[in-house]
């Protein structure tokens, strides 16, 4: 009876190593996740730099985001749907509501140092200093890299990862004065501390969005939030002037 009990807890004993030992084998086996290297902020953004830089024709809009009455001239403003080629034309439709006449839509254009406006669809078109028009569309592409490179060389931070447009883009958030922007946006006030959100394409570090949210002129409130959203780069354009 002893020597029975002795076999079969030696038996018990080598049941338990050798399931033991193929569990162990089996997880072994198995390929571990491999970790996602750590996002380098400088990294992403001398690459969205360089794409920016590089780029030669873009669709994009604007929206006031928060509809806090961010100005545009003399008008409140809505929206803007714009179109560029390098390195200096330019067309864009813009939304406003002017205190005078209610809702308009301003339309501009400009092709080197030419630039022309109207004030309504069937309006005629009229000459406009280059100067006058409020954003700088003349190398675009350079002022959003120069832009990106605020914010690396500032207090930007990666703060994450989410969808926009469809495509997985990494969050990038720092801070730049309003008079810094005036490259980007030509009569802008100074003195005003703007919080900006880069939206930078994980796949080929393109600019998908941009969001800046603070006052960009004196008469903006604190919380005035402009949202730019690129609808395409390096896509077909075609911009002539008006005959």
């Amino acid at each position: 009876m002893y020597l029975l009990k002795t076999l079969l807890r030696g038996l018990s004993i080598a049941v338990l190593l050798t399931a033991s030992l193929f569990l162990a084998a089996a997880c072994g086996g198995e390929s571990s996740p491999t970790p996602t290297p750590a996002l380098v902020l400088s990294d992403v953004l001398n690459s969205a730099g360089e794409r920016m830089a590089a780029m030669q024709s873009a669709k994009f809009g604007m929206v006031d985001e928060k509809e806090s009455g961010a100005k545009f001239f003399e008008t409140t403003f809505q929206s803007l749907e714009a179109e560029v080629e390098s390195p200096d034309s330019f067309r864009m439709l813009v939304d406003v509501v002017s205190p005078a006449f209610g809702f308009v839509q301003i339309e501009m254009m400009g092709v080197g140092d030419q630039a022309f406006i109207k004030f309504a669809k069937d309006s005629p078109w009229a000459p406009l200093a280059v100067e006058e028009v409020p954003f700088n569309f003349s190398g675009l592409g350079m002022t959003f890299r120069d832009v990106i490179h605020m914010i690396r060389d500032g207090d930007g931070a990666i703060t994450g990862s989410e969808s926009v447009q469809g495509a997985q883009a990494v969050r990038v958030e720092g801070t730049v004065q309003s008079e810094q922007l005036s490259s980007l946006i030509t009569d802008v006030d100074s003195g005003h501390t703007v919080n900006l959100t880069l939206w930078i394409d994980e796949a080929d570090h393109s600019l998908r969005q941009l969001r800046l949210l603070g006052q960009l002129y004196d008469d903006d409130g604190p919380e005035t939030s402009r949202v730019v959203t690129m609808d395409g780069i390096d896509v077909p354009v075609e911009i002539k002037l008006p005959e």
